[in-house]
């Protein structure tokens, strides 16, 4: 199976990246850094535990304007303008699959081998960032992309006992919230914020089996109306895990106290073990000046100092050198269920980006008409889409 996407672009981007113009001095290593907020932040603070341990080397980093909803974009006008920059920072398995077919980033196995980072990730997470049977990635981030948050004060109020874990209880807690007028749920304006509930209700309905056939088009968009959308299955939000450094590091609330998650409630018993995850990798430029310099800082990243780092700024790191003891008891309490769980890394980022953002204005439009009818139109328009890319 072929996806069509923008690999082309891209291979275009491989000729004008290879004449650039050379970097300033051997030690300096340069990382394309496209975050923003407090997860800039983090990155920031690793650059610095970096220069801190190898203090010959020095860094530039290179952090243009987010793009939006969507930083692919701006990645890729950065590589047509002969940007050049050693280390990529990542998200989106489907976007390092165009820069393979791109050429544009460097299998990293004999580096793997030579510092021994099986010893911090397990195979799992290896396999994430393997294509064609080389590994191109190292994920230093591990986000939970099944936390729904909410205001333990705000449930107490309107009288909710504990966490509801079933879909049912959940429901039912939706009248107590609208007593104290409260909306019940919600849902961010971003435009990826509606695949958060499909993906979830679609791994709580379906199971990871189910969804990971859909990203690979073996099932049909269609398929998926009935599993997700004609359930009709609808305070509480469900973001990601970054909201946690963003409640205390920007906020200034207090885990726990001012604020908890509760795992995606339980629909079918059979995929109640079901978790949605999100991570960060760094990629290897294949025209990269310092390639060395660029998987000693992957070492670093992964290292104890490094996960450090990552445990200081309220995240979770799928390195087995991190502490558990130093995490807040958000980061904690789902840390310790990522191994015990059927983990699935998030569809939208599983897709080729065209039929990515076709998904994410489908959801908008069955927000605004979840009637049966827009439900099968919505899905036709998927698969339609899906039927040109994956061939």
């Amino acid at each position: 199976m072929k996806i069509l996407n923008s690999a082309s672009a891209l291979a275009i981007a491989a000729m004008t990246f290879a004449g650039g113009t050379a970097f300033a001095a051997e030690k300096e290593l340069v990382i394309f850094n496209w975050l923003g907020g407090s997860e800039r932040d983090l990155i920031i603070a690793l650059e610095e535990g970096f220069t801190a341990k190898y203090p010959d080397y020095e860094i530039k980093d290179i952090n243009p304007a987010a793009g939006g909803d969507d930083p692919r974009s701006g990645i890729r006008s950065a590589m047509l303008s002969g940007e050049e920059f050693d280390l990529l920072l990542n998200t989106w398995p489907s976007f390092e699959k165009e820069l393979v077919a791109a050429d544009l980033i460097s299998p990293i196995d004999a580096a793997w081998e030579q510092y021994g980072w099986s010893q911090a990730l397990n195979d799992s997470w290896r396999n994430l960032a393997k294509h064609d049977g080389k590994t191109y990635g190292a994920y230093f981030i591990a986000g939970n992309r099944s936390g729904v948050w909410y205001r333990p004060d705000t449930l107490a109020k309107a009288g909710i006992a504990g966490e509801p874990i079933q879909w049912k209880d959940f429901l039912s807690s939706f009248s107590a919230l609208k007593e104290i007028g409260m909306l019940p749920v919600s849902i961010g304006a971003r435009s990826w914020a509606q695949t958060e509930w499909f993906e979830n209700a679609l791994l709580r309905t379906a199971g990871t089996a189910f969804a990971k056939e859909l990203s690979e088009h073996k099932v049909s968009w269609t398929d998926a109306a009935d599993a997700v959308l004609k359930n009709k299955k609808a305070g509480f939000m469900l973001i990601g895990s970054w909201a946690n450094q963003r409640a205390k590091n920007e906020y200034g609330l207090t885990p726990i106290k001012d604020y908890s998650y509760m795992q995606f409630p339980v629909i079918k018993p059979e995929y109640g073990n079901a978790m949605s995850v999100d991570g960060k990798n760094f990629l290897v430029m294949k025209q990269a000046k310092n390639p060395e310099g660029a998987e000693l800082f992957i070492d670093f990243v992964l290292s104890k100092e490094g996960s450090a780092i990552i445990a200081a700024q309220n995240l979770a790191t799928p390195s087995a050198n991190v502490d558990p003891s130093s995490y807040d008891p958000i980061v904690r309490k789902y840390a310790q269920i990522l191994p015990l769980v059927d983990v699935f890394f998030v569809l939208d980022d599983l897709l080729p980006a065209e039929l990515s953002g076709e998904f994410r204005i489908s959801l908008q439009k069955f927000l605004r008409d979840p009637s049966d009818a827009s439900i099968d139109s919505v899905t036709a328009t998927l698969e339609a889409k899906a039927s040109e890319l994956y061939q």
